[in-house]
């Protein structure tokens, strides 16, 4: 890669993680149609390479959490970390470099863009308790998210997030920080998955592409911290906004790009 390419990278996983910190959904999430499109890359090497962004990026979100909710946290984490490696072996195998895939991405990215507008009940306190039957839901949707994420490179967060919230009727500052470790643990399992099977020889092509994940995972460094400190500032409605608008453009670009 050139230096203005990597320069570039720098700037756009910035640009990311300033953007889905707040919410705590994966900047990968406006990153992969960026890699699908302009960059060029293949489904697998796109997914692996995102990881390897969330890997390097995420900490400094997390760090500068206020509040991690450690119920939400180990329910999302336990159910979808293991199903990460199972995502990542649908890509590999099947799904990651067929023609479907862009399309696959861009329905997943509408579906996250309505989920972030559809309204959200509000609970009467902050220190509420998950009844059972969210419990039950939210182990499922932690499974469903570590699926998706270790298949789409997105971290576990794609899913979770959104669902937390509607599931909850948290607010976004309550379960960001428990998506975003979500996001972190996910990301580390799927890309250990991606590295030992491109070691082994079972891709085509080496996964990830390092030095692109490696430079969008320095700017995520950069967009995380400011994200993490101005982002909770912001309203919660506008937050949810923009990421809709931005991963619904993200769609049309894979569509009709």
């Amino acid at each position: 890669m050139s230096l203005y390419e990597l320069a570039a990278a720098v700037g756009l996983g910035a640009l990311a993680a300033a953007v889905g910190t707040p919410t705590g959904v994966s900047g990968g999430l406006l990153l992969l149609p960026v890699l699908l499109t302009v960059f060029g890359l293949g489904g697998t090497v796109a997914s692996a390479t995102n990881l390897l962004f969330n890997v390097v990026s995420t900490p400094v979100g997390i760090l500068r959490q206020p509040r991690i909710d450690r119920t939400l946290t180990k329910l999302l984490v336990g159910a979808a970390t293991p199903a990460a490696v199972g995502g990542a072996l649908v890509n590999v195998f099947l799904l990651g470099d067929s023609p479907a895939f862009r399309m696959l991405v861009a329905v997943l990215l509408v579906a996250v863009g309505a989920s972030l507008l559809v309204p959200r009940r509000r609970s009467p306190g902050t220190d509420d308790r998950l009844s059972p039957a969210t419990r039950r839901t939210l182990l499922l949707t932690g499974v469903a998210s570590g699926l998706l994420g270790g298949f789409y490179g997105l971290g576990g967060a794609v899913l979770a997030a959104p669902a937390a919230l509607l599931l909850t009727g948290w607010p976004v500052a309550r379960v960001a920080g428990a998506a975003l470790v979500t996001t972190l643990t996910v990301s580390v399992t799927g890309l250990a998955t991606y590295a030992t099977l491109d070691v082994a020889g079972q891709t085509t092509v080496d996964t990830p592409h390092w030095p692109l994940g490696l430079a969008l995972g320095a700017g995520g460094l950069v967009g995380g911290w400011f994200a993490a400190r101005y982002g909770g500032r912001l309203p919660d409605r506008l937050l949810r906004r923009t990421l809709a608008v931005l991963v619904t453009l993200g769609a049309l670009r894979l569509v009709f790009g």
